[in-house]
């Protein structure tokens, strides 16, 4: 038996395989006219932002740092045009610095994100941003080579770092986080001919781990921000630093 045949691996992709400009488009929008906040720290994004969907994540925002408050937004409708326009400027920086290619690889999680497709293992990249398909479209195999060193044999020259991914699972109209890891797991499950009785799902957010867990699935913490408690008490199984310590067959 093939074990690797038997298990299905789901990647956040922001946190997790790249370092995104997410935070610093948030973070630069925020501080401009009319929203004027002043501070958004790591922790606040890494808390209530982080592996949310983008309305989700930017109402967090508003809310919890009293612009909606202080530019006088009742309504349901005068809140949703704010939102509307603070997550519209944002989303367009964000396009704006990925186009340029401002944002770095996890130089721990692109090496078993390559291993992994070496033996057959089913992946999904299952991310709750927009823009996380681009990126990875964006990272083209010479970039993986010149940073990496190695593409273990599974990359054509014309593939990107997207070409790794069975699924894509990013950005979907489909809910939370959660329905976002059971939307790659059953298309998982699908190609796989229902052969996978396994998923590990790579998260670097406590919400994520959450998510994961609640469905049934083995969690990786990936520590990157924060506090290594935060993802234990999500019930991550593992919490790890670096990716590079962790070992294929301990996952099969």
């Amino acid at each position: 038996m093939n074990l690797a045949k038997d298990v299905g691996f789901i990647w956040d992709i922001d946190g997790v395989v790249v370092d995104s400009p997410h935070e610093e488009a948030w973070r630069v929008t925020a501080m401009k006219e009319p929203w004027h906040i002043k501070e958004l720290s790591s922790d606040f994004y890494f808390t209530h932002v982080a592996s949310r969907p983008r309305y989700e994540g930017g109402n967090n925002i508003l809310q919890l740092c009293g612009v909606y408050e202080r530019l006088g937004a009742v309504t349901e409708e005068e809140r949703a045009k704010l939102l509307e326009k603070y997550c519209s400027e944002k989303n367009a920086l964000i396009r704006e610095l990925i186009t340029a290619g401002k944002f770095r690889l996890f130089q721990d999680a692109i090496p078993l994100l390559l291993q992994a497709k070496s033996i057959g293992i089913w992946q999904a990249a299952a991310s709750a941003s927009k823009n996380a398909k681009d990126m990875l479209l964006r990272v083209s195999r010479k970039r993986i080579v010149d940073e990496i060193g190695n593409d273990f044999g599974v990359l054509n020259e014309e593939d990107s770092l997207y070409s790794i991914f069975d699924v894509n699972a990013c950005g979907l109209d489909v809910g939370g986080k959660e329905a976002i890891l059971k939307f790659a797991a059953e298309r998982l499950s699908a190609l796989s001919q229902d052969k996978i009785n396994k998923f590990v799902v790579f998260e670097d957010a406590p919400s994520g781990i959450e998510a994961a867990k609640s469905l049934g699935y083995y969690a990786v913490g990936v520590l990157r921000i924060g506090e290594e408690s935060a993802l234990r008490q999500a019930g991550a199984d593992i919490v790890v630093s670096d990716l590079g310590v962790v070992k294929l067959e301990d996952l099969l």
